[in-house]
C-alpha cells in the first residue's frame, strides 16, 4: 500500500466493514469523512473525540496536528478540553529529541487552551523517526453529525488550501527555492502558518446556521470536498476558480508539480450552509479569507467546474505532501 491515508475502497472493505461492535451511547461512529466519535456524555453534554497518527520529521508537524484535531472537534461542534499522546521513539533518538516534541506539544496546546494531560513513551526499533498518535478530547453541547449534509446548501470555504503543506515545503526546500524565485516569497510561504484559521471561523459558521462543517487537512480541498459528499451520499457542484488560494502557493507547488488543491491543508474549513453570502460576510468582517465555492446536490455525481471545463471529482488521491523527503529529524532538536 501506499504511503499516507488508505484508499477509499481499502478503508470500507478492510477497516469500516469491521467495526461491528456498537453502543447506543455512541451518536457517531467510525464512516467516511466522519473524523470524530461522539459519545453520550452524563447530563446535557456529548463528548467529542479525535485520534491521529503522524510521523515527526519537523517539529512543525506537531503544531498542525494538533491544531487539525482542535479544528476537528470543532467540527463537530466540540470544544477541545485535553489532549492524550503517544509516542514511539527509534532507537538512535536522542532525548533532547523526545523533549523537544513534548515541548512543542505543550507550547501549542497552551496556544489552544487545552491541557496536555498524559500518553505514552517507548522505543522502538521498528521506527526510523518518531512515530506520535494523539487523540485530542472535549465537549459539545449540541453537537454536530457529518451526515446531517444535505442537498440543496451552499458551500463556502473559510481559509486558503494548502497553507500547512506550502510552509513545510517551503522551509524544508528552502535553499532551492531562494534560487528560484524572490526572498520575500519563500519567506512569506515559510510563514504560512500564521494564517490557518482556527475556532472562531468554526463559531461564526454554526451562528449562521451552518449544517455541517469539515476540516481540510489531508488530501487537501479536493479530499474534503469527496468526503463531505460521500458522507450522506450526495453531490455537489463547485467552481474551481472560486477557491480562494495564495500565488505563493500556486507557484511552489508547479516548481515541483504538485496539485495545490491536494495538498495538505490544515487551518481551513469547508461549510454547508443555507446562505453563503451571509456566513463569507461574517467571516471576512472578521478577517478571515472565505467564499461561496459552490453547493450541494441531490445527484451523486461531485461536479467541477474550471471555466469553460467540467470534470468529475475522483476519491482522494494520495497528499501531495506525501511525495516530500525530508532530511534527518534529529537536526530539529539541535
Amino acid at each position: 500500500m501506499k504511503t499516507g491515508k488508505i484508499s477509499e475502497n481499502v478503508l470500507k472493505r478492510s477497516v469500516l466493514k469491521r467495526c461491528k461492535s456498537g453502543r447506543e451511547e455512541v451518536a457517531q461512529g467510525s464512516g467516511i469523512g466522519q473524523d470524530c466519535a461522539i459519545v453520550r456524555s452524563e447530563g446535557q453534554k456529548f463528548c467529542v473525540l479525535h485520534t491521529q497518527a503522524f510521523t515527526v520529521e519537523r517539529m512543525e508537524k506537531i503544531k498542525y496536528q494538533v491544531y487539525c484535531g482542535v479544528n476537528n472537534l470543532c467540527c463537530s461542534g466540540g470544544e477541545a478540553v485535553a489532549l492524550m499522546m503517544a509516542v514511539m521513539m527509534p532507537e538512535q533518538g536522542e532525548e533532547d529529541l523526545l523533549r523537544s516534541i513534548m515541548d512543542s506539544a505543550d507550547t501549542v496546546c497552551r496556544e489552544c487552551g487545552i491541557q496536555l494531560s498524559g500518553g505514552h513513551t517507548e522505543i522502538s526499533g521498528a521506527v526510523q523517526v518518531p512515530v506520535v498518535t494523539m487523540t485530542l478530547m472535549g465537549y459539545a453541547k449540541e453537537p454536530h453529525l457529518t451526515k446531517d449534509i444535505r442537498q440543496d446548501l451552499e458551500l463556502v470555504m473559510a481559509g486558503y488550501p494548502a497553507l500547512t503543506g506550502t510552509a513545510l515545503l517551503a522551509r524544508e526546500k528552502e535553499e532551492e527555492l531562494k534560487l528560484r524565485f524572490p526572498l520575500e516569497l519563500v519567506e512569506t510561504a515559510k510563514e504560512f502558518d500564521q494564517l490557518m484559521v482556527g475556532k472562531e471561523a468554526a463559531q461564526i459558521g454554526w451562528d449562521c446556521g451552518a449544517v455541517a462543517m469539515h476540516d481540510i487537512s489531508q488530501g487537501g480541498i479536493f479530499g474534503a470536498l469527496w468526503e463531505f459528499c460521500e458522507s450522506n451520499g450526495i453531490g455537489m457542484d463547485a467552481d474551481l476558480r472560486k477557491i480562494p488560494i495564495r500565488q505563493e502557493t500556486i507557484e511552489i507547488c508547479e516548481q515541483y508539480g504538485w496539485n495545490p488543491y491536494q495538498l495538505l491543508s490544515g487551518g481551513s474549513f469547508l461549510m454547508a450552509v443555507p446562505d453563503g453570502q451571509k456566513t463569507v460576510a461574517q467571516l471576512k468582517q472578521a478577517g478571515i479569507c472565505s467564499a461561496v465555492i459552490g453547493r450541494t446536490t441531490d445527484k451523486r455525481e461531485k461536479v467541477l467546474h474550471n471555466g469553460e471545463e467540467m470534470r468529475y471529482l475522483d476519491k482522494p488521491a494520495q497528499d501531495e505532501i506525501e511525495k516530500l523527503v525530508y532530511r534527518d529529524a534529529r537536526q530539529e532538536s539541535e
